[in-house]
């Protein structure tokens, strides 16, 4: 069992402050519910549908990457009470780390999964929402692409449109492909693979003109990494249950 402020604390500690760069999705407690937490559920993004299974789960408290979006203006309207409701009912503290679980260094989704493809990463990139990283041992497009396809469980949208031999590669997970005016930074650093989780219609063509590699995996396969090695982490510092409650979506 952990207390909830004792949890916090914790995380608050490992994972930093997010500053202004997130002003739209929770990096911390969001909403608090009962103190003593003998489970922690775990999941990607905030919904009835979770919390139920949490719920369902026995679990107190529930961490997430995408936790509750606030309503536009100063109106709270049904949707957002709603979820706020289900968890005032039921007692169920809601944690979200956003900005800092993309951005982290070592249990963050890039940073993650740069290292599960035996990489290193580097430096932030794009205002470290995502990370640079390089192989120690330079490998076949070919291999990195069957590597992620088994990492991620999915084929996805694969563009073999660069070097035939990997060694730098861009990973910012969820939707993280980039508009064509930031082209330019990939080929001035020779990223060589750019690995995210949606892709746009554009995608192809400027990849394509900029001779990168680019992969797209899913916004949802691509953004369990961080909250799987999150829970890890509060498994081993604490003597609470963790489950990872898996609600698939395949964009």
């Amino acid at each position: 069992m952990v207390r909830l402020s004792d949890l916090i604390g914790f995380l608050q500690e490992l994972m930093g402050d997010a500053g202004e760069k997130d002003p739209y999705l929770a990096n911390g407690l969001q909403f608090p519910g009962q103190e003593q937490i003998q489970k922690l559920a775990t999941g990607v993004s905030a919904s009835i549908a979770l919390f139920e299974k949490a719920v369902a789960a026995g679990a107190q408290a529930l961490l997430v990457h995408h936790s509750i979006n606030r309503p536009q203006g100063i109106l709270l309207d049904n949707f957002f009470l709603n979820r706020v409701r289900f968890l005032m009912e039921n007692n169920l503290s809601l944690i979200g780390y956003h900005y800092l679980l993309d951005h982290h260094p070592q249990v963050g989704h890039a940073a993650q999964i740069i290292q599960k493809l035996g990489g290193e990463i580097t430096t932030p990139y794009y205002d470290g929402w995502g990370w640079y990283g390089e192989l120690a041992n330079p490998r076949s497009r070919e291999q990195v692409f069957a590597e992620c396809e088994q990492l991620f469980g999915v084929k996805g949208v694969q563009y073999p449109l660069g070097p035939e031999e990997i060694k730098k590669m861009v990973v910012i997970t969820g939707k993280g492909a980039p508009y064509t005016n930031e082209m330019q930074v990939l080929i001035d650093h020779e990223v060589d693979v750019f690995i995210t989780g949606e892709v746009h219609e554009w995608v192809r063509e400027a990849f394509h003109e900029a001779k990168i590699n680019f992969l797209a995996a899913g916004h949802y396969n691509t953004e369990c990494f961080g909250i799987w090695a999150l829970g890890d982490v509060i498994r081993e510092k604490f003597d609470v249950e963790v489950e990872f409650l898996d609600l698939p979506n395949e964009v």
